[in-house]
């Protein structure tokens, strides 16, 4: 039976990003290995952030 579920569960190739950055008002962090980016919230606006 084929895989129909092609890259799930692969992780993303290159390099990890350094900063974490606020997508709605660019408010910018530095990246801690332990912590993904998703999990983090802006101090100033309370938007995820992502990986930058």
């Amino acid at each position: 039976m084929p895989d129909t579920h092609h890259g799930a569960g692969q992780q993303r190739r290159g390099n990890p990003p350094s900063k974490c950055i606020c997508p709605q008002c660019g408010y910018k962090a530095d990246k801690s290995p332990a912590v993904p980016c998703w999990s983090m919230r802006c101090p100033k606006c309370e938007t995820t952030m992502v990986g930058g």
